[in-house]
């Protein structure tokens, strides 16, 4: 890692005042507790919402209430039971998770611009962080995923205990995050490791479900992913899947999935994902869901001498009719006392299929490491005693993983090395224990009285403070993190040097060349969607065409890892490349996930640490570009766009109007930079001083056409000087070299 990428830079920018929430930002404001009132008519309301679920599993009917959250009334809401380990796993207590739908009743309802809300009980997790550090793990891990916060439930007035709340997806959360909702989602119902099962789409149906409206076009769209995912040869299959699938975004889901050990989901039981076909580009993207088992989650009950489901190790299942003893898979028969453990906690090995998981478990209890009635196991450790939830092992190196996707896309060499970049970063700043232990202190210190007044909650307060680690001691939760964290540096440094990403190219082999970041309809410049939007132009001064997959463009000094570009773009020899910089990754062409500040910004080039371009500018005018000139290498003025062309076709008189001859010298400098002006503005004018990553070090007022800037106290290096007149339109800016 390089140090521009340690060093936090600070920026001045010129910024708007005005500031609005999106749609929950409210209710998953997590620096508080919220509250969520549900008031039925019916005094039996819960054997209404038990029944309702089991009678009609998977589809489970909504029982009509009203609601109150945080103060707010919304009558005619729907509420139900939902989930299945995590209900059927709690046994019989009454902390089972809800979904409330605002709308299902009347039409048209919201709350805080949502139709939905997720209601989770934080079953198999002391801590009850699981979910919610997975969650924000992945998203610092930039990809789009479910928000949460914590909520206090009252039913019919009685507190019913301290919940999770998680974020629906559907329509509203793919308009926030994909910039449209009108393409089609996919969720996983079951168990599938996305392999070919032939053209019929029923076959997917039974594992499937389309989220959104009915078509048979997204069937046959999906069935046509996994056909380019399994059948598509290997010489060919690079480009398919780039074309079908969002490669870059689910190598970060993988590297979260391995690091928190997270069995429960793909790269273990084929579970419990999202995937949206986006409407703009036709490309399936993942969206990952229920991180509970993760991180050391566990599929025991809890509570005093809670190996199993009850309290006293009972079995939650009937083990003679277990899918797994009547298909044969489980070489136990339903007598064996450790058997009906393993599906005491971990119903899947039941109901099923009897895989690694399960053999892993019966094994540890086997040999004693993980308790049972009475025992120190998940569940409880007998009477409150030491907890021991062991994180699941994934290897690194996933590439002998039974799982077709990660299979195949492992295969290919540039996939594999962006997918161990990814982790990289992934052990650099974002699941590290520096990071981490912060936030498990935060949420824990947020949550602790009210999770231990939880009439419903399933653990002890001993256990809850082991887990959360609030002692000296590292045990729990922050133990699985500081154990995997160092597990898995000693693997991926075996694996991969993360300093091998070293910059292959000088400064200014590709340049800032022109960027517009008030581009509106008068301009006739639009992205492939039709949309006039902030854009950056690439320019290769080099005689040969250069790979810019390690590359990356940032309009942040202190995230020069912001935006990477997708694997295997290139830039042509002498040839223009054109990023939008408007947050639509999922358009056709390339789209940055950041947008220009108008009232000015910041613009950096980068790779393997190194910068290779970076400017800072103030001010913009409506569809006038900042380019350089002479092109690919000169100072920047403003002008009319030439865009994807070279900058000298330019309109002098845009040019005259701005500048006349500007001197700056000497160039290299000592102790003084010069600059003299053939026009002054009639305002006036600024000159600033900034450091090469566009730091601002200085700014005054040019009141005459000549004036000088004392830099005896600065460092050698390369600094930018930036002329603006008063209006903040930047009238020019060079690059000068300081020598000591």
């Amino acid at each position: 890692m390089s140090q521009i990428q340690r060093v936090v830079l600070a920026m001045i920018f010129f910024t708007s005042s005005f500031m609005s929430y999106g749609q929950g930002e409210e209710i998953f404001d997590d620096s508080y507790i919220h509250e969520i009132r549900v008031t039925f008519d019916n005094n039996n309301f819960w054997q209404e919402l038990s029944a309702n679920y089991e009678n009609n599993y998977p589809d489970v009917p909504y029982t009509m209430a009203n609601v109150t959250i945080d103060g707010v009334e919304i009558d005619s809401i729907g509420i139900r039971q939902k989930g299945f380990a995590s209900h059927f796993g709690s046994g019989g207590s009454l902390k089972k998770s809800m979904k409330i739908d605002f709308n299902h009743f009347v039409g048209g309802k919201k709350h805080d611009g949502l139709k939905k809300i997720n209601i989770n009980n934080g079953f198999g997790d002391p801590a009850v962080q699981r979910d919610k550090l997975c969650y924000n793990i992945i998203n610092e891990a930039g990809v789009d995923a479910s928000r949460t916060s914590y909520a206090k439930i009252y039913l019919n007035d009685e507190y019913w205990g301290l919940y999770l709340l998680v974020e629906q997806v559907d329509r509203t959360f793919l308009s926030s995050n994909f910039g449209n909702n009108n393409g089609n989602l996919f969720k996983n119902m079951g168990n599938s490791s996305l392999q070919w099962l032939g053209s019929d789409t029923s076959t997917y149906q039974e594992v499937f479900e389309l989220k959104t409206d009915p078509n048979p076009e997204a069937w046959n769209s999906f069935v046509n992913f996994v056909d380019v995912l399994n059948t598509t040869n290997d010489q060919d299959f690079k480009e398919a899947i780039n074309e079908v699938f969002d490669v870059d975004l689910y190598l970060k889901v993988l590297a979260v999935d391995v690091a928190t050990g997270n069995w429960d989901s793909y790269i273990e039981h084929g579970r419990n994902f999202y995937m949206y076909q986006d409407a703009e580009s036709g490309r399936f993207n993942w969206i990952p869901w229920d991180y509970n088992f993760a991180l050391g989650g566990t599929f025991s009950f809890g509570g005093p001498g809670g190996g199993g489901g009850g309290g006293n190790g009972d079995p939650i299942e009937d083990p003679e009719n277990c899918s797994t003893i009547l298909d044969g898979s489980c070489p136990y028969p339903p007598t064996d006392s450790i058997f009906q453990l393993v599906i005491a906690q971990d119903v899947f090995c039941c109901n099923n299929d009897w895989d690694n998981i399960c053999q892993e478990l019966y094994d540890d209890i086997e040999e004693g490491d993980n308790g049972g009635p009475g025992g120190g196991g998940p569940g409880g450790g007998g009477n409150g005693g030491t907890l021991n939830l062991p994180i699941s092992k994934f290897p690194v190196n996933m590439s002998a993983s039974q799982k077709v996707l990660i299979e195949r896309l492992l295969e290919v060499p540039e996939f594999k090395e962006r997918y161990y970049q990814g982790f990289c970063s992934l052990l650099e700043d974002n699941f590290t224990t520096e990071r981490l232990f912060p936030l498990i202190d935060q949420y824990g210190d947020l949550i602790r009285e009210d999770l231990l007044a939880d009439p419903n909650y399933s653990w002890t307060e001993e256990q809850f403070n082991e887990d959360v680690s609030q002692g000296e001691d590292l045990t729990g939760l922050k133990a699985v993190f500081a154990e995997q964290v160092s597990e898995l540096k000693q693997q991926l440094d075996a694996l991969y040097d993360c300093n091998s990403v070293v910059s292959t190219l000088s400064p200014l082999d590709v340049s800032i060349n022109e960027f517009m970041a008030v581009n509106d309809s008068l301009s006739n410049i639009t992205d492939p969607a039709g949309e006039t939007d902030d854009w950056i132009e690439l320019f290769n001064n080099t005689d040969e065409d250069i790979d810019l997959s390690n590359a990356f463009l940032t309009d942040k000094s202190d995230e020069p890892e912001q935006w990477q570009f997708p694997v295997g773009t290139t830039i042509a020899a002498n040839d223009y490349l054109i990023v939008w910089a408007d947050k639509d990754e999922d358009q056709a062409g390339l789209h940055a996930d950041f947008k220009l500040n108008r009232e000015g910004d910041f613009i950096m080039l980068t790779e393997g640490g190194d910068v290779v371009d970076s400017l800072s500018f103030g001010f913009q005018e409506n569809n006038l570009s900042y380019s350089r000139i002479p092109n690919g290498t000169g100072e920047y003025i403003i002008k009319d766009p030439t865009f994807g062309f070279n900058n000298e076709l330019v309109d002098v008189a845009v040019i005259d109007q701005f500048l006349g001859a500007i001197n700056v010298y000497p160039n290299p400098a000592t102790e003084a930079i010069y600059i003299d002006l053939e026009k002054l503005p009639a305002s006036g004018a600024i000159v600033s001083l900034s450091s090469g990553l566009g730091q601002l070090i200085s700014s005054q007022n040019i009141s005459s056409r000549s004036t000088s800037l004392d830099i005896h106290n600065l460092k050698g290096g390369m600094y930018w000087i930036t002329i603006q007149d008063i209006a903040s339109n930047t009238i020019k800016t060079e690059k000068v070299v300081v020598v000591k």
